[in-house]
């Protein structure tokens, strides 16, 4: 399992777009904090490196230009959110003593299943919005493709019929 340090290296080697920074602030708060987490920490590291691959993702995405933050607005806000939402639930883990730790426990733990699944949704969300790039990159691809498709078809066609006067002169 990666370590929350190993986490927040990772993520303090990034330089992420100017539409993330706030979140990457964010995410360094709530690795930097899980280490004073006692009864949920292992989960809290868990969510914590889901929600870090999510970000690394984004930039990388968001950088190479095949994700457009215009198309990505409402996603980008919920993760902010999200993050934040965490951030506080580290915050109150922190000032929680050991037996108000052992007797939320079950709420705690539902708690940060509902993170893992709004983290899930919004991964499929940025995948929707990477899916419509994709989608109008191709259609406008699309008279380029039919080009180079016409192009191979002349070569193909011109091939064989090299192929068949070699056949033919093999012959004789």
């Amino acid at each position: 399992m990666i370590t929350p340090q190993t986490v927040l290296d990772v993520i303090l080697g990034i330089t992420p777009v100017p539409g993330l920074s706030a979140a990457f602030t964010l995410l360094k708060f709530i690795v930097s904090n899980i280490e004073g987490v006692s009864r949920s920490k292992r989960r809290l590291a868990i969510l914590a490196q889901a929600a870090s691959h999510l970000l690394q993702t984004l930039n990388t995405e968001l950088r190479a230009g095949r994700l457009a933050q215009s198309t990505c607005a409402q996603p980008l806000d919920e993760l902010h959110s999200l993050l934040i939402d965490i951030e506080s639930f580290v915050r109150a883990e922190q000032a929680r003593t050991f037996i108000q730790a052992v007797w939320t426990y079950d709420t705690r733990m539902d708690e940060i299943d509902g993170f893992h699944r709004r983290l899930g949704a919004l991964a499929d969300a940025f995948q929707i919005s990477a899916l419509l790039n994709i989608q109008r990159m191709l259609s406008g691809d699309h008279l380029a493709y039919k080009q180079q498709s016409e192009a191979a078809n002349v070569r193909i066609q011109t091939q064989t019929g090299m192929f068949a006067v070699v056949s033919l002169l093999c012959h004789y």
